[in-house]
């Protein structure tokens, strides 16, 4: 099987990593350095159009739906006929099916193929949970992909309903990091060790997985300059993805008032520092004039 891959930023350059030895593979990057790393492992193409020379299959993993329309526009011209788009970016279900109307008229089929982390700090393996909206044949044809980065790979239903899944799941991630950033500053303000509310919560179930990765920043020493940059492109793309879960709502007739709040709150809320606990909570009411 001949294999390309478009987009090897932090989720992209994973997958493709783990697509190495599954077929001939060739990559594209537009920023050097993630290239370069593949270099030896794979072909690594000049340009993005190269990824799709005689390809059965192409991924594309880059950051916005403008980007996977660049991507698109310079592929889909020279890919094969009978070969096959896997998007695995978080895009609106309108572009995907835009985009499939494009591959149609070329004779190659698109898929969504959205993933998120299931297994994290693994070099090696499946580590993601693919959703995918596609006919159940379609998704045989890229089943070495799959099996190759795809702890489960989920069969949604019809085109754009893996998009559709993805969206509504980061949906949920997204409000959980919101509430937890809320709670624990609350928490600290208010003099409430950030270890006894964990306790409690923890307890009682309130305290997902996700929340924890926040909770953990409690009480710790400001972000360096490597970490904040981290979390800041977390953020942004937290922030796109909310936006697509309340257009999403939108264009169902049923608004999601969860992703316009989170939506407002999310950059903070990921990027910022907790406060530690205040020794006396009554200082900061006398401050403001409260009895």
């Amino acid at each position: 099987m001949k294999i390309g891959f478009a987009g090897l930023g932090n989720m992209g350059g994973r997958l493709a990593s783990r697509l190495v030895g599954v077929g001939d593979l060739t990559v594209y990057d537009v920023d050097e350095p993630s290239r370069e790393a593949f270099r030896g492992r794979a072909h690594v193409a000049n340009s993005i159009a190269e990824v799709s020379a005689g390809a059965d299959v192409v991924g594309v993993c880059v950051r916005t739906g403008e980007q996977v329309r660049d991507c698109a526009d310079a592929l889909l011209p020279v890919m094969p006929e009978g070969s096959m788009l896997m998007i695995h970016s978080t895009i609106s279900p309108d572009l995907v099916l835009a985009l499939a109307k494009d591959g149609a008229a070329r004779g190659v089929d698109v898929i969504d193929a959205p993933v998120t982390v299931t297994r994290y700090g693994v070099p090696e393996g499946p580590f993601v949970c693919t959703m995918i909206g596609a006919d159940k044949s379609d998704t045989e044809r890229v089943r070495p992909l799959l099996d190759a980065y795809a702890t489960d790979a989920v069969h949604v239903g019809r085109l754009g309903a893996g998009m559709s899944l993805k969206i509504i799941n980061n949906l949920v991630s997204l409000v959980q990091i919101t509430v937890a950033e809320e709670a624990f500053r609350l928490a600290a303000l208010a003099g409430v060790p950030a270890a006894a509310l964990t306790r409690v919560t923890t307890e009682n179930g309130a305290l997902t997985p996700t929340m924890k990765v926040i909770a953990a920043r409690a009480g710790a020493p400001p972000a360096d300059r490597e970490t904040y940059n981290a979390r800041e492109v977390q953020a942004r793309n937290g922030v796109k993805d909310l936006a697509l879960a309340e257009a999403l709502a939108r264009s169902l007739g049923t608004p999601s008032a969860a992703a316009t709040f989170a939506k407002g709150q999310y950059y903070h809320a990921y990027t910022t520092n907790l406060p530690e606990a205040r020794p006396d909570p009554r200082s900061l009411t006398e401050r403001q004039g409260r009895p």
